[in-house]
């Protein structure tokens, strides 16, 4: 069985094949199963909309399914971490931040949250950098001057008002 990625045919009938198609081609398990981004799209407005009402429960699985179909969409990985965060899964929603963070390193708002949660499982040191990190990201996009608002005031709570 072959896979076309990008103008390239990799061999997915093995599992050597599949680590390679995965790591060194970005094939994505959607590819593999032939779903299409419109439907990725469709399921993203959908997963989306429920965690802007707050159901974060009924966007969870779909999230977890985005990302578990298309791991390099920083969308997608940004709104299950968000998801995970707000239903108190700190830890595992910073891991998901990171990916974010790995396929747009100028994403501060990936910072931002990573620091909220490295505060919500009291590493304030930590919480402290990730803060500090987002205000110098923050001025890469003028889009970004509420995400910098934000972490200089978490900065300057967790340091006692000297941001």
């Amino acid at each position: 069985m072959s896979s076309p990625q990008d103008g390239v045919i990799v061999d997915v009938s093995t599992p050597e094949g599949l680590v390679d198609a995965f790591v060194n081609h970005g094939v994505t398990l959607a590819a593999l199963k032939g779903v299409s981004e419109a439907q990725l799209e469709a399921l993203y407005t959908v997963a989306h909309g429920h965690l802007s009402e707050g159901r974060v429960d009924e966007a969870l699985d779909d999230l977890l399914l985005l990302v578990t179909n298309n791991p390099w969409d920083r969308r997608f990985q940004f709104a299950f971490a968000l998801a995970l965060q707000m239903s108190g899964q700190y830890k595992e929603a910073g891991e998901h931040y990171s990916q974010a963070l790995l396929l747009d390193a100028t994403d501060a708002a990936c910072v931002m949250r990573m620091g909220e949660c490295l505060e919500a499982t009291g590493n304030a040191t930590e919480a402290e950098d990730a803060f500090r990190a987002c205000i110098q990201l923050s001025y890469l996009k003028p889009e970004y001057h509420d995400v910098r608002a934000h972490a200089e005031a978490r900065l300057a709570a967790l340091s006692g008002g000297a941001a």
